[in-house]
């Protein structure tokens, strides 16, 4: 919604505190920019909303060529779909009687509902709604290929094998292709364009061998924000998701996945308490920006930090709920107003009940979190 009269042209140094602020111009760039080069390898692109949960967000990104949208949750799906987001992905294993009905009737409401999956219960759960609502469900198969955080581990062909052909006889369903997340965190990964070259090679290999075997794959899915440039160049990969491109953060920075320009997210915070020379404490702290924390400035080994200011050295390194305790390098005032680059800006944003747009420093556009907090 556009900011209201009270904040409309105003200064973002003028807002109360903490406040989530979003640089506009920096934002649209990474939109485009992603865009851009994922297209350009012939892969359609597909932007996970966990990042930002804002459907306003999520219609430029559509608007700008995305094929639809990811979410982890059905209930996080939801406000999206009411938006009008018409292709959407569920990423996350779907499972019990609730959810599986509440899919359906969220399948009732767009074009495509696609869902990972990587199980026959889950499977037949989704197809028994799906059958009594009168819809079909696309299907892709979820694959463990190195993250062990859920799938079919992807050497396991005749586990795979049995799933999708378990999907391609059930009804309200229809096996779409296979799926992997397996980023540059892995424990001994390379660097994020060896990963991602690996990831696509990997799950591009295996969709090969299921069509040797007679089963129809149409779509092969993988990528993240660290690897999904480079999953892109691999040939047989038809889709690359990514979430924290939009905003970025410290996370991306460190691992050498965005530049200085490329963080649009921050928080404006006042320096509340401020008696010892090089220590201070701003009004922000988990509730606010939540616990994650990285090395920042050099890497994984650098100290960790939760947040850094924006081209200053104060860095945020311990919190409690409303407090965020920081290590300055420089002079800071009492009140006086700070920005600060998140670690993860992920969690930042889910904090949040509305995020503010803003261009040279004026802001322009308050949007509500729509799907803050949707977890079911």
């Amino acid at each position: 919604m556009p900011a209201s009269p009270a904040k409309q042209g105003l200064s973002i140094y003028d807002l109360d505190t903490p406040a989530t602020l979003i640089d506009l111009d920096r934002m649209e760039r990474n939109i485009r920019e992603w865009q851009a080069l994922i297209g350009g390898c012939g892969v359609r692109f597909r932007p996970h909303v966990k990042t930002h949960k804002i459907p306003e967000i999520a219609r430029m990104q559509v608007a700008a060529g995305a094929a639809g949208i990811v979410s982890a949750k059905v209930s996080e799906a939801e406000p999206f779909a009411e938006a009008g987001i018409e292709d959407i992905c569920i990423a996350y294993p779907v499972v019990g009687e609730t959810k599986w009905q509440r899919a359906a009737q969220l399948a009732k409401t767009v074009k495509r509902l696609t869902i990972n999956c990587d199980h026959a219960g889950s499977a037949r759960g989704l197809s028994a709604s799906a059958a009594a609502a009168g819809v079909t469900i696309h299907v892709q198969i979820d694959i463990d290929s190195g993250l062990h955080r859920g799938g079919i581990p992807y050497d396991d062909q005749s586990a795979i094998e049995q799933l999708a052909r378990t999907i391609q006889s059930l009804p309200g369903l229809q096996l779409a292709g296979i799926t992997t997340y397996r980023s540059s965190a892995f424990p001994g990964a390379p660097s994020p364009k060896e990963a991602g070259h690996a990831e696509g090679r990997l799950l591009s290999d295996l969709a090969a061998r299921l069509r040797t075997a007679g089963i129809d794959i149409s779509e092969v899915t993988a990528g993240s924000t660290p690897t999904g440039k480079w999953v892109a160049e691999v040939p047989g990969i038809t889709e690359v998701r990514a979430g924290n491109y939009v905003f970025n953060d410290l996370m991306q920075l460190s691992n050498g996945i965005a530049n200085e320009d490329q963080l649009a997210l921050s928080v404006l915070c006042t320096v509340v308490s401020h008696n010892q020379g090089d220590r201070l404490t701003i009004d922000g702290g988990t509730k606010t920006f939540s616990g994650d924390a990285g090395g920042v400035g050099n890497g994984r080994a650098a100290p960790p930090a939760i947040a850094r200011a924006v081209d200053r050295k104060i860095f945020v390194e311990r919190m409690n709920e409303e407090h965020g305790m920081a290590r300055t390098e420089e002079k800071v005032s009492l009140g006086e107003k700070i920005r600060f680059f998140p670690w993860h800006a992920c969690t930042c944003a889910n904090l949040s009940d509305e995020i503010i747009g803003f261009r040279g420093e004026r802001v322009e556009v308050v949007w509500p979190v729509r799907a803050r907090g949707l977890r079911t």
